[in-house]
């Protein structure tokens, strides 16, 4: 039957903008009431319409007006915030298609793309491959994407003289604002993080064999040769990290007020830290290494394989029966390194300061703080001081980024903590794989470094 659906807005610029977008898109939403709303399509509908100014009147086939809530068509949940890159969705499938997207990821299902898009309480989280497969079935637009529009998060309107973490560091720039006094000391003191970083790194990298020459050595952190000469299938992770663990203990001893908290806290946040720094620093050697969809790199030049059967064959000439065996037994974490890691820190290409300031988030995180026989293992002091540390390291990449005139600061810090997420993931099955070695006797550690990763 056809309906004339009549919507009426105070302000004529209103109705001039939904028109306007009725044009450029095809659809328009249109509010019920009792937070319903209808999301009427030109092509599904037929719609037309005509405007008086003040009214705009929209004439099509809508046989079905009920209060009804919408339905996301990805995941089957009620949806109330309209249209996203072209088909009816929730907020949870829009931000979590956009993320996808943008991060140029590749998704793998672990059930032959069979998975039920249901979450439910025995269901901790929907496969990423399958929803991933039905944003696109059902015709989301990868080209309707806007990143610097579309941003994740609460946007920040005000501009102030100052900057703080929560102000804008492009809005302060664009309005001629200055660094307060506690944003430059927060910068001197990422600065600081960053020089540190760097020395240590490139005693490491001496220590390797690596070429530390150029003004270019700290932006490009290790500077490997870029070809796959010399490159083998890892046979001992445990002693490919074993100097990596060694320099994560280093790292953290020289954080600034690291030293004040106890050592019992130390060790706790040390042995969370370590594996975390490891998958940093080999995924930032990755992410200089020919970008390959199979291969993980290791600072020493072994690397892991996620298919043995499609990687270059320089690195396939060095398979042996164990290193074929080691490799597959820790397919899942290369799988996770590669995509949660590599990939992302290739497209994000971060900076020494945003390295650094990245490390000290993770070390000095006071979150999972357990307790022993009823005895806090931090005390409220040692809380409060974790946290300053954090703030005074999120003030200054605020500063950063306004200092170096980044457009996007706020899409660059987000996408800089969902690496965090990620590298705290893979940090945890890295531990799990390491586990599975030694079980199998395929890893051997001494004892400094077992109790540092496995205590006891």
């Amino acid at each position: 039957m056809a309906d004339i659906v009549k919507i009426d807005w105070s302000k004529p610029a209103n109705v001039y903008r939904a028109v306007k977008r009725f044009k450029e898109t095809g659809w328009i939403k249109y509010h019920l009431g009792k937070g319903c709303v209808a999301c009427l399509c030109r092509v599904h509908h037929d719609m037309t319409f005509s405007s008086d100014g003040e009214t705009l009147f929209l004439h099509g086939r809508v046989p079905e007006m009920e209060l009804k809530p919408m339905v996301c068509l990805v995941c089957g949940r009620a949806s109330n915030t309209g249209h996203h890159y072209g088909v009816t969705a929730c907020l949870g499938c829009k931000t979590f298609f956009r993320r996808v997207v943008l991060q140029g990821t590749q998704p793998k299902c672990k059930f032959q793309n069979k998975c039920l898009l249901i979450k439910g309480a025995h269901t901790k989280r929907i496969c990423r491959s399958c929803r991933f497969t039905k944003c696109k079935e059902i015709g989301m637009n990868e080209q309707a994407l806007h990143p610097c529009r579309d941003l994740i998060g609460r946007r920040q309107t005000s501009q102030s003289d100052s900057i703080s973490p929560s102000d804008s560091p492009s809005s302060s720039s664009s309005s001629g604002g200055k660094l307060s006094p506690a944003s430059e000391e927060a910068l001197c003191f990422l600065y600081g993080l960053r020089d540190m970083d760097a020395q240590i790194r490139r005693n490491y990298a001496a220590r390797r064999g690596h070429c530390v020459v150029g003004p270019d050595q700290d932006r490009f952190f290790y500077n490997p040769i870029c070809d796959f000469s010399d490159v083998a299938p890892n046979d001992d992770l445990s002693q490919s990290i074993r100097g990596d663990i060694a320099i994560a203990a280093e790292w953290a001893e020289q954080v600034p007020s690291f030293h004040l908290l106890s050592p019992a806290l130390r060790r706790h946040l040390l042995r969370r830290f370590c594996l975390m720094f490891v998958t940093i620093e080999h995924g930032l050697f990755t992410a200089q290494m020919p970008a390959h969809d199979n291969v993980w790199f290791l600072t020493d030049r072994t690397c892991l394989v996620r298919d043995v059967e499609a990687i270059p064959e320089e690195i396939k000439l060095h398979l042996t029966s164990k290193t074929t065996m080691a490799q597959q037994l820790l397919y899942p974490l290369t799988s996770l390194l590669i995509d949660e890691i590599a990939q992302p820190l290739r497209r994000l290409r971060p900076t020494p300061e945003e390295v650094s300031a990245l490390k000290v988030l993770m070390l000095m995180k006071p979150t999972i703080i357990r307790e022993s026989e009823s005895v806090p293992l931090a005390t409220p002091e040692e809380l409060r001081l974790l946290s300053n540390v954090r703030d005074k390291v999120l003030t200054g990449l605020h500063a950063y980024y306004f200092a170096s005139g980044e457009e996007n600061p706020e899409e660059r810090l987000s996408d800089l903590l969902m690496l965090s997420g990620g590298v705290a993931i893979c940090a945890a099955q890295e531990l799990e794989g390491l586990h599975l070695l030694r079980f199998f006797d395929m890893a051997r550690f001494d004892d400094e470094c077992a109790k540092l990763l496995f205590g006891g």
